[in-house]
């Protein structure tokens, strides 16, 4: 039998659909036609806009080539977030406090966003990818599964992401699946449709122009531009120093 601890003071909309276990704690605000899957547990003030689904079990139809898990099955949003209208979120999932997520973005299974990030209208976020504290995802990226973004990082609109070099041979089931995306390292800034190929590591205070195709690592604070993306220059150093010393940071700390 489903469980039901809905706080007095939380509000539901017209039309709620729940098919699972489901805790709303003090404050939380849920829009019309929202449909609640599996195990959710929404912290205080948070706000669920209408059309919303939570907790989406991932259904395979038998012809992918990645098996796919619900893990832990439990969505657990913390305190003060907003989920916009129309956003999936699927099961197994880890969403801190005061986490923007915008209109009709989704993001799928086994997904962790640290407090205080930003997923952006029309984001596709895939599996078990984690985006650090404070680090903004703009309308419009694909992130790609197992991709890591670390804390203050900022990934401009229309950015595409992808895991899997090998898709050539890997689609047909000739190469065993093992998919890995990217990794931004913190402060980092991919600029405005740029591309992140598979396994390739951005680092710490790199820059990516907007358009660029990287397809190799990219050094901590340097600027890179172009198809595929070449090394520019380094990031000015007055300005490197001044975002360390905003979070009382010193270079010893990335050594």
């Amino acid at each position: 039998m489903p469980k039901r601890d809905i706080h007095s003071s939380a509000s539901l909309g017209d039309n709620i659909s729940i098919y699972g276990d489901l805790t709303l704690s003090a404050g939380v605000e849920i829009g019309a036609n929202v449909a609640f899957y599996n195990s959710v547990v929404i912290g205080e003030n948070t706000k669920i806009l209408s059309g919303a689904v939570i907790g989406r079990p991932p259904i395979r139809s038998g012809v992918t080539n990645r098996e796919v898990s619900a893990g832990d099955a439990t969505v657990r949003i913390g305190a003060n977030c907003v989920i916009g209208a129309n956003a999936v979120l699927y099961t197994n999932l880890q969403i801190g406090d005061r986490v923007l997520i915008g209109d009709l973005a989704s993001i799928r299974e086994g997904c962790r966003l640290s407090d205080e990030s930003v997923v952006g209208r029309g984001v596709l976020m895939m599996y078990d990818s984690v985006v650090g504290a404070r680090s903004r995802i703009i309308d419009g990226a694909i992130i790609t599964g197992n991709m890591m973004i670390e804390s203050d990082v900022f990934i401009g609109p229309g950015v595409t992401t992808v895991n899997d070099n090998d898709v050539y041979l890997m689609r047909f089931g000739l190469l065993s699946f093992a998919a890995r995306g990217p990794t931004v390292r913190r402060f980092a800034l991919i600029g405005t449709g740029a591309m992140l190929a598979a396994k390739i590591e951005i680092g710490t205070g790199a820059i990516v122009a907007p358009g660029a195709v990287a397809t190799k690592d990219v050094p901590p604070w340097m600027i890179v531009a172009g198809v595929p993306a070449r090394e520019l220059s380094p990031v000015d150093e007055a300005v490197r120093r001044s975002i360390l010393q905003r979070f009382n940071l010193t270079e010893s700390d990335f050594e």
